[in-house]
């Protein structure tokens, strides 16, 4: 995640100037990027080559982003936006035992709606912070163990929903984007474990805004 923070200020840090949107007025954004994700699965207990019992922790796992945005100026310093947005998150495990790695992969499908706050639009055109709520729904679950990778959607919960804060910057048509989507569900649908999944994200995209 520190990459992702550091790619973000320097992006920042080149574009200098901005062209904010007027009050009352619509833009929608397409936007692409990547994300880091981990589940808060409980850890993993197993035997290394030693015959020792070990401990695996949930690790971050990267992946794709993308999907478009909608926005409206209410006023200088306040604008809603909403969109649909792909993510293909999840978590990874480095070893268990003699079976290796192993990989979770969510495919959710989300609609962010936000709350931007300009912070000073004289001063710094442009830059705002953001929050709201995301609702998410999961396409598709998969595990890979061992080489092999399975279906697993029935081990989760479909319904997925976060907080996420971030920030990002307009210069003209482009917009660096970079927000933190703190889960609230409890992803946990499995027949056996019972165990709480969340899902948390950090997302970094860039968009194209066109004027309405």
């Amino acid at each position: 995640m520190k990459r992702i923070t550091l790619l973000f200020a320097i992006l920042t840090t080149v574009i200098g100037a901005n062209a904010q949107q007027e009050t009352g007025s619509w833009s929608i954004t397409p936007r692409v990027g990547v994300n880091s994700s981990v589940l808060t699965m409980d850890d993993v207990q197993y035997m290394n080559a030693s015959g020792n019992m070990e401990t695996s922790k949930a690790l971050h796992r990267w992946g794709l982003t993308a999907g478009v945005e909608t926005k409206y100026q209410c006023w200088s310093q306040i604008a809603l936006s909403a969109g649909l947005m792909y993510s293909n998150e999840g978590c990874q495990y480095d070893k268990k035992g003699d079976v290796g790695e192993w990989k979770q992969s969510l495919h959710f499908l989300s609609v962010p709606l936000l709350v931007n706050f300009y912070i000073e639009p004289d001063i710094l055109p442009g830059l705002s912070l953001k929050t709201g709520v995301q609702l998410g729904y999961l396409l598709q679950s998969k595990e890979t163990l061992m080489g092999v990778t399975n279906t697993n959607t029935d081990s989760f919960h479909r319904v997925n929903v976060s907080i996420p804060a971030g920030i990002s910057y307009e210069y003209r048509n482009l917009v660096a984007d970079l927000r933190y989507n703190i889960g609230v569900s409890n992803l946990c649908n499995h027949k056996v474990l019972d165990e709480t999944w969340r899902s948390s994200s950090l997302w970094l995209t860039i968009g194209y805004q066109f004027g309405l």
